[in-house]
């Protein structure tokens, strides 16, 4: 008479899970980006991380996990997948530093002081930017997919020359030229 099987007989008898490849690679240091694991054993997974960060599961089959990863300083991370039978041979994922704005040039290049003018700003990585005219901040700030165009509408400021500043995850540029309030 054989002796029943039990669920943890089922699982070390999968195997370890592992991990072959990591789609995509890379991310931004925020996270939230979904990342799929391809591999073996991944339906028995319960739990991934990132650099020792926790990600949730949001699907998985045989030889494919869906995941979203976490916000992680920038920099490489191993990725395991750990089921019951054991922890996966880390894979690995690279956590991406926002890229430093350029702000190449505004238009209009001037405007009353009263504020109120539509100004846009190309340039590149502008996404998340704020921007502020001699420190003060402009109102409707939008950025294109992209990143390149940037639009906005000018805080009311003093006659004479502004200095323009964006701002955004990966740092600061000043456009070259400023703004001319008259």
């Amino acid at each position: 008479m054989s002796s029943p099987v039990s669920h943890q007989d089922v699982a070390l008898a999968v195997g370890a899970p592992t991990i072959l490849l990591v789609v995509p690679s890379s991310g931004p240091i925020g996270g939230g980006n979904p990342v799929v694991l391809i591999g073996t054993n991944l339906d028995t997974v319960t739990s991934v991380t990132f650099g020792g960060t926790a990600a949730p599961i949001v699907a998985q089959t045989a030889s494919v996990l869906v995941t979203t990863a976490p916000a992680h300083a920038a920099g490489a991370v191993p990725v395991v997948a750990t089921n019951p039978s054991g922890a996966s041979a880390p894979a690995a994922y690279t956590y991406l530093a926002p890229l430093p704005p350029a702000a190449l040039l505004i238009t209009p290049v001037s405007g009353p002081a009263a504020g109120g003018t539509p100004f846009t700003i190309i340039g590149a990585n502008l996404t998340g930017a704020s921007v502020t005219f001699n420190g003060v901040a402009a109102t409707g700030v939008t950025v294109a997919a992209g990143g390149a165009v940037l639009t906005g509408v000018t805080p009311a400021g003093t006659a004479g020359p502004a200095t323009v500043v964006v701002t955004t995850p990966g740092g600061t540029a000043t456009v070259p030229g400023g703004f001319l309030y008259v």
